[in-house]
C-alpha cells in the first residue's frame, strides 16, 4: 500500500529534527547507525514508512541514552528489548503524524518473529 510523498517526508523530517540524516539507498539494508544516519529506500510504501519509523525509534532511544549499540550487537536478549522499544516509539510517531496503521500489526509481527527463532533470545 502506498502513501503520499508528503506523508513520507513528514516522517523523514521527524528524523532530521532529532539530528539524524536520512540517506536514500535501496541497495543497502534499512538501518540506523550511531553516526546518526538512517539508510532507507526512497519509496512511499507503508512498509517502508513503518521501517523508517522503526529506525527513528532506535534514534530516539540512542539520543536518550537508552540504546547501548555494543550490547545490541552482541546480546540477543538485549536486542529483542531494544527492537520492541523501537517499535513502540514508531507506533506513537506514526499515530502522531497520522500515517495509516492498517498493516501495522502484520508488519511488526513479521519483523519481531525473526528474533524469536534464535535460541540465543530465550
Amino acid at each position: 500500500m502506498m502513501i503520499s510523498r508528503e506523508k513520507f517526508m513528514k516522517v523523514v523530517s521527524f528524523a532530521e529534527d532529532l539530528g539524524c540524516k536520512v540517506v536514500y539507498d535501496s541497495t543497502k539494508k534499512i538501518s540506523f547507525n550511531t553516526k546518526m544516519y538512517i539508510t532507507v529506500p526512497y519509496q512511499f510504501s507503508l512498509e517502508n514508512t513503518y521501517a523508517l519509523a522503526h529506525e527513528i525509534g532506535h534514534v530516539i532511544d540512542y539520543v536518550n541514552g537508552e540504546l547501548n549499540h555494543d550490547k545490541w550487537l552482541h546480546d540477543w536478549s538485549y536486542r529483542v528489548n531494544a527492537e520492541t522499544s523501537a517499535w513502540v516509539h514508531a507506533y506513537k510517531l506514526l499515530e502522531k503524524l497520522e500515517i495509516p496503521l492498517h498493516h501495522w500489526q502484520t508488519h511488526v509481527n513479521d519483523k519481531l518473529a525473526n528474533y524469536f527463532i534464535l535460541p540465543e533470545v530465550i
